[in-house]
């Protein structure tokens, strides 16, 4: 099955059709969006340290392989493959991979007054 997306009803994809793009050194990325809802399946490289930051969307990060460490609020938070965290909308977090492997792990942003651009990580 192909992706494709009928406008205002729906869109049907696959992570094989989507291409994975390079966000930055340290990230894959590969998204799929609604007006609201962004799923972004996420490969972080070994090492990667992401710096405080917010969004103005709610998060919710799934690990589906190795695990992330997040800074949050003054404490630490580890997510290990399984585990998932959800992190409130305008809440400063960072986020690191802890180990030496990389790290699969699903982003889902809702933004339920706005639309959701393709900006979100």
């Amino acid at each position: 099955m192909r992706s494709r997306t009928v406008p205002g009803k729906y869109a049907v994809g696959s992570w094989k059709d989507l291409d994975a793009a390079d966000a930055q050194t340290e990230l894959e990325r590969q998204v799929m969006a609604t007006r609201h809802i962004q799923v972004v399946r996420c490969f972080y490289r070994e090492g990667s340290d992401f710096p405080a930051h917010t969004h103005l969307q709610e998060q919710i990060t799934i690990v589906e392989d190795g695990t992330l460490e997040f800074g949050l609020a003054g404490e630490t938070v580890r997510v290990g493959a399984g585990q998932m965290i959800s992190i409130f909308p305008g809440v400063p977090h960072s986020s690191r991979v802890i180990g030496q492997q990389s790290v699969q792990a699903l982003n889902l942003f809702h933004a339920p007054d706005r639309e959701v651009t393709r900006e979100a990580s």
